[in-house]
């Protein structure tokens, strides 16, 4: 394929452009609630996650049917049979985990997750499966209105994750679950 067919391939891709230079142009002011969620959508499924939404009773009856032996770490009784002495074999069996988010970003499909929501930090990369719960009300614009509501003071640890782990590093072939989660599933609440 020839330099001027991969532009013209490039240019006919619509994607998120117009909404992400709303973005740009407005800091994010001129979406309105349903067009920064539909963004934030659009670009998790972009970075090759699962979005299903939700209201926020059938949350717990939807991850029990969706999959098994599920461990929910917004869960007192979960968190307590993972404590922090809990031996890393322990850990290296988890295959689904459930976390809070604290903000979705839609410019990029970010969710930010903190020390405070997890009893280790090694959850959301040794886990095969994640599943993130988030209140669509805590979806805003951009990455410079995240790092402005984040304080830093207050949390030792933070980690924004849009997508399950992924890498062409080793011999241009996309490889999911290199550095992490296989699979990232979205429960818009």
């Amino acid at each position: 394929m020839s330099k001027a067919e991969i532009l013209a391939s490039i240019r006919k891709q619509k994607g998120t452009q117009v909404s992400i230079r709303k973005i740009a142009q407005t800091g994010g002011s001129a979406l309105s609630v349903s067009e920064l969620r539909n963004l934030f959508i659009e670009n998790l499924k972009g970075a090759g996650a699962e979005v299903v939404c939700l209201k926020r009773e059938e949350a717990d009856t939807y991850i029990a049917s969706a999959w098994e032996n599920v461990l929910d770490f917004s869960k007192p009784e979960v968190i307590a049979e993972y404590p922090a002495t809990c031996s890393l074999e322990k850990l290296n069996r988890i295959e689904h985990a459930v976390l809070q988010g604290n903000l979705g970003v839609a410019e990029n499909g970010a969710i930010w997750l903190e020390d405070k929501d997890l009893p280790h930090r090694i959850i959301p990369f040794i886990a095969q499966h994640l599943i993130f719960t988030l209140e669509t009300n805590k979806i805003i614009a951009t990455m410079q209105d995240a790092y402005q509501q984040i304080d830093l003071k207050d949390t030792g640890y933070g980690v924004f994750i849009s997508g399950p782990s992924k890498t062409a590093d080793i011999e241009q072939s996309l490889v999911y679950g290199a550095h992490g989660a296989r699979e990232l599933t979205v429960l818009l609440i």
